[in-house]
């Protein structure tokens, strides 16, 4: 049987850091399955929903019901980015060694 997680009433309506999702998981029995109930989960960070996105599809069976509109595009975004190769743009910044922290700071006054 599953054990319904109601996340908004555990967690708040805004998820804001992997950790936090970290936390969540930390506190789960590998043996049990879990079904998250979003409902009223406004927000999440990328970084919040990368972790989830973790947890949904990791070794344990969590699964996730009533999730809101915003943090079904922000679970989207994050899905689809793991399977899309990365794409860099060349920037016009030179590289600069800098050996102490000294070389750091006279870089950053510099610029």
């Amino acid at each position: 049987m599953k054990q319904i997680i109601k996340i908004k009433e555990q967690y708040g309506s805004e998820l804001h850091t992997r950790q936090m999702i970290e936390r969540m998981a930390a506190s789960f029995n590998p043996e049990d399955a879990y079904l998250l109930d979003m409902s009223g989960v406004e927000q999440i960070s990328r970084s919040a929903a990368d972790e989830l996105y973790n947890l949904t599809h990791g070794s344990m069976y969590v699964d996730m019901i009533h999730v809101e509109p915003f943090v079904e595009k922000m679970l989207s975004a994050v899905t689809l980015g793991r399977f899309l190769p990365r794409q860099h743009t060349a920037g016009d910044m030179p590289i600069v060694q800098c050996d102490t922290i000294s070389s750091v700071l006279s870089q950053l006054a510099a610029s």
